[in-house]
């Protein structure tokens, strides 16, 4: 196992930079929005533009990543996503920051293309999980790591988007010197919607809920903080928590899903979210303590994205699932566009903390949602397949998924996965 995590290792630790550069951004943006004193509402909409320019990638990266190949094309995005940390500290407008947050986003998404494409053709069959669960770990850790850099310099100062650009560029230097040949061109599915949905509606529902609350957490979490009256480093304290306390779900979660119906279990989740979200509401103001145990619960909420992936997989085809996972993504990047939109009208209506009002309808809809869905088609536990905990990133990630092989193709067949 040491041997395979040696010959990944470049690409394990551009992924870390990677997401601790993606969490330092979207925090430190959402911060500096409110000190120079933009609405909910304008936050929520330059925040958004970042799922936006994610959704676009998806169609746009890989053209990019075909032509080139996979190391010049992470070049280029690694490159102009640099270039676009840098120009954040140029000028201070919403409708600039509004274009650059368009451009990170599909940046993003052609990044992790290139990493999960690389992964998904090198892996064996037999390491696939095991490297996706390390893989996951650094996910969260490169995020709730990119929130404790809020801390380094004021953040209203041009310092910290200096950082972000190092991180960034950083990232670069190990895809850049390794010696492992470029793995075969991209193929990306064809969507036709209609279908895919039909395939597994109540996964798609999950998906476009978690899109919605994950999102909206990661742009507007740290204008709640503030609004609050938290400084800065309880800012960082309190995101980073949260974050890394979605990795620890992902366990007893995923276990839950293998033992019990998903459906069940998605219910369960969005009812949860309910609760918890309540509790931050009427009890968050208690004490800071208080505050992040309940936060730490919060982070059941990263937990919904894999249980709908591992639902939809349960009674698909072999030939189906690739294009319903990429259509999964698709979903989740439609709801996060949504997400913080969404959530700063509430905040701008009920204050701070409707913020969690809004997750709490979120979960709401998906709990009745599931539940109600659960009553007119039953399903068993033994025709489910594992569950694992799959990434929210691009397509190409459901390639990486351990529960099937490899496909070149991407028929439309199917057997519905929610019937």
């Amino acid at each position: 196992m040491f041997n395979v995590i040696r010959s990944f290792l470049a690409l394990l630790i551009a992924t870390t930079f990677l997401c601790m550069g993606n969490g330092l951004l979207n925090s430190l943006l959402s911060i500096n929005m409110r000190l120079y004193g933009s609405s909910d509402l304008v936050i929520g909409l330059v925040m958004s533009c970042n799922y936006m320019g994610i959704v676009l990638g998806i169609f746009f990266c890989q053209p990019i990543i075909s032509h080139v190949g996979h190391i010049r094309a992470f070049a280029v995005f690694g490159a102009v996503i640099t270039v676009v940390a840098l120009m954040h500290g140029l000028y201070l407008a919403p409708w600039f920051w509004a274009l650059l947050r368009l451009c990170s986003g599909l940046c993003v998404t052609g990044l992790f293309m290139v990493i999960e494409s690389w992964l998904n053709e090198k892996v064996e069959p037999s390491f696939r999980g095991r490297l996706l669960s390390i893989y996951m770990i650094l996910v969260y850790f490169g995020i709730g790591i990119g929130q404790q850099f809020l801390n380094v310099s004021d953040v209203q100062g041009k310092t910290l988007f200096m950082i972000v650009a190092i991180v960034y560029a950083v990232c670069l230097v190990p895809i850049a010197i390794t010696r492992a040949v470029n793995p075969q061109p991209l193929e990306v599915p064809r969507y036709n919607l209609v279908k895919l949905f039909q395939l597994a509606p109540i996964s798609m529902v999950g998906s476009f809920t978690a899109g919605m609350i994950n999102s909206s957490f990661y742009a507007m979490g740290p204008i709640f903080g503030l609004d609050i009256g938290l400084p800065v480093s309880q800012v960082s304290l309190f995101m980073s928590l949260t974050v890394w306390a979605g990795l620890m779900f992902q366990f007893p979660v995923g276990l839950l899903s293998d033992r019990l119906d998903r459906l069940f279990v998605l219910g369960g989740l969005g009812f949860l979210i309910v609760l918890v979200s309540l509790a931050i509401a009427f009890l968050g103001s208690v004490s800071m303590g208080v505050l992040l145990l309940l936060t730490i619960s919060f982070g059941v909420v990263f937990s919904i994205y894999p249980v709908s992936m591992a639902r939809a997989q349960d009674n698909l085809e072999t030939v189906d699932i690739v294009p319903v996972s990429a259509a999964l993504i698709l979903f989740f990047g439609l709801g996060a566009c949504v997400g913080p939109m969404t959530a700063s009208l509430f905040i701008a209506l009920i204050g701070p903390w409707g913020l969690y009002y809004y997750t709490a309808c979120c979960g709401g809809v998906l709990g009745v949602t599931a539940w109600g869905y659960r009553q007119k088609q039953p399903s068993s536990v033994e025709d489910q397949v594992a569950f694992a905990p799959i990434p929210r990133t691009s397509p190409v990630v459901s390639h990486f998924d351990p529960r099937h092989e490899d496909e070149n193709e991407f028929p439309e067949a199917g057997v519905p996965a929610d019937r």
